[in-house]
């Protein structure tokens, strides 16, 4: 699918700066995968990832029952 946007010269953003915006954004709301994200971006994998981390940006989420099963699991070796 392709999509055209209008942005207003006032936000003063460049088309590349935008889709990489987007391609973030997409990927925090868990509609697109790190890969599939990098791809929109139009960046590797390596350089969206280490783009995500300079904003911090989680790479992994975790629900709030993945982390009381993560941690009922790590006392079972404390």
């Amino acid at each position: 699918m392709q999509m055209t946007l209008n942005i207003p010269d006032a936000a003063n953003i460049s088309e590349v700066d935008a889709q990489i915006l987007f391609a973030i954004k997409l990927f925090e709301a868990e509609k697109l995968s790190l890969g599939k994200a990098a791809e929109v971006a139009g960046l590797s994998y390596r350089t969206f990832y280490e783009l995500l981390m300079r904003y911090d940006i989680p790479i992994v989420t975790y629900s709030e029952e993945d982390v009381k099963a993560e941690v009922k699991n790590a006392h079972r070796y404390f």
